[in-house]
């Protein structure tokens, strides 16, 4: 690999979050480590102990070094704009941990931003490309299930609602669904199709923070195809990641294997979804191939966002909102 196509790597926050984009960052020899920022001096002390210079804040950062080619924001979602803007004016294209903000403001001003600067900020989501999904989609099309007729999805992590960044809503600004509310929706318009209107029909806070910790969504797909997302903080990883339910057979997907089942008893194993490490390593190669490309592709996280939002404000209606 020679310097020329060696690309500066800074790594904007350091928690668990972004030691798992380290981990991948490893695998990709192009991608050089350079610099890492984050305002907690404990953390920072985490940095350095790898080697990696430390800086407190994106300015002095750039005061210091210069901007580097790429950036992967790991930072709460409150400040992600903070950190955005100087970067993406500096020249850096940024890789953003899902969410893309807190409101929607944040998210479209990261967006516009970079549409007008030519640069690249992509949400990163793991589930748009995933195998596993891409090839259930297609069985459906060619009515491996007959008619869809209903999508369940489900993401569960271990998470202390009251630890950290994650139990204040200042820096937060939501609990589990915020959190992982992108990524249930991805996995929900892979197979169902666009999402155009959602409610939130379940949300509770069983740890007793201030912030939820389970929530249950219901999305309209159109033609009486809906959707029911459930996340959760409460549970680690058991449930498969999605149910297809067709007229004629059902599609299993889960994080080992994908089991189709039809209608005359007949099943199938199929590969279940990528580990969450081949995922990193999957977003960070799509990352660097828009990069390169001539034309930018309009990144979901601000409708995502707008769509994370929309639920927020139907929780205790009923009622289906837009975007």
């Amino acid at each position: 690999m020679s310097a020329v196509s060696e690309k500066s790597l800074v790594v904007v926050g350091h928690g668990a979050t972004a030691r798992e984009w380290l981990e991948a960052v490893a695998e990709l020899p192009e991608l050089a480590l350079t610099a890492g920022v984050e305002p907690e001096r404990e953390r920072r002390a985490g940095l350095e102990a790898r080697g990696v210079r430390a800086f407190e804040s994106v300015a002095e950062l750039v005061r210091a070094l210069g901007a580097p080619d790429v950036a992967i924001l790991c930072t709460p979602p409150a400040p992600r704009l903070e950190a955005a803007e100087p970067l993406l004016r500096a020249g850096t294209d940024l890789l953003i941990e899902p969410p893309l903000a807190t409101v929607p403001d944040d998210a479209d001003r990261v967006a516009e931003l970079a549409e007008r600067l030519d640069r690249v900020a992509m949400t990163a989501a793991r589930f748009r490309g995933e195998p596993a999904l891409l090839s259930a989609t297609r069985r459906i099309a060619a009515g491996a299930i007959g008619r869809l007729c209903a999508v369940e999805v489900s993401l569960a992590y271990k998470r202390d609602a009251g630890a950290g960044w994650r139990g204040d809503p200042a820096l937060s600004g939501g609990g589990a669904w915020l959190e992982l509310g992108s990524d249930a929706l991805d996995v929900a318009e892979q197979l169902a199709g666009p999402v155009r209107r959602v409610r939130m029909v379940e949300s509770a806070a069983r740890q007793g923070a201030e912030v939820e910790d389970e929530v249950r969504v219901e999305t309209d797909h159109g033609d009486g195809l809906t959707a029911s997302l459930r996340v959760s903080w409460n549970e680690a990883p058991s449930r498969p990641l999605a149910r297809c339910i067709g007229d004629r057979g059902e599609l299993s997907i889960g994080w080992a294997r994908t089991q189709l089942a039809r209608e005359d008893g007949t099943r199938e194993l199929l590969p279940g979804a990528r580990d969450a490490h081949s995922a990193h390593v999957a977003v960070l190669r799509d990352f660097l191939r828009e990069r390169r490309s001539r034309e930018r592709s309009v990144d979901a996280g601000a409708q995502a966002l707008a769509w994370l939002h929309a639920a927020y404000r139907s929780c205790g209606t009923g009622r289906f909102e837009l975007a």
